[in-house]
């Protein structure tokens, strides 16, 4: 996994999810270029625990990884009127986030979401829980 663009291109896939009877993305997936310069690549089913998720972004952090990539399914909500991929992202010590909404009825993607004041509301979120280690 060389950048963000690829891991969006081959890890977040929305698809049929049986179980909700509806399109979304599961499990979430996690990408990591560790100090070391190895690459490790985890499926977190962890039953929608978004806060385990944010912690385990967190212990990558901590030990001093060089690129995290996550990706989070989220209901609509706020001013984002789809439900949506959250793509979490740290380079350079530096921590993004972007949206990819999608159709719950055909799995469509839709345009991407770089600035909405509930992707700030996650963003923040997301800091509070990376940090609760």
């Amino acid at each position: 996994m060389k950048t963000l663009d690829e891991f969006v291109k081959t890890m977040v896939r929305i698809e049929f999810l049986e179980d909700e009877n509806c399109y979304g993305h599961y499990p979430f997936q996690l990408f990591v270029e560790t100090k070391d310069e190895t690459f490790e690549m985890c499926a977190l089913a962890l039953g929608g625990d978004v806060l385990s998720c944010y912690r385990k972004f967190g212990e990558y952090k901590n030990d001093d990884a060089k690129r995290i990539y996550l990706s989070l399914d989220f209901p609509s909500g706020g001013d984002i009127e789809n439900d949506f991929v959250a793509i979490f992202s740290m380079e350079n010590d530096k921590i993004d986030l972007f949206a990819i909404p999608y159709s719950t009825k055909d799995g469509a993607k839709l345009e991407l979401i770089n600035k909405s004041s509930h992707l700030d509301l996650l963003k923040s979120e997301f800091l509070k829980g990376v940090k609760s280690l």
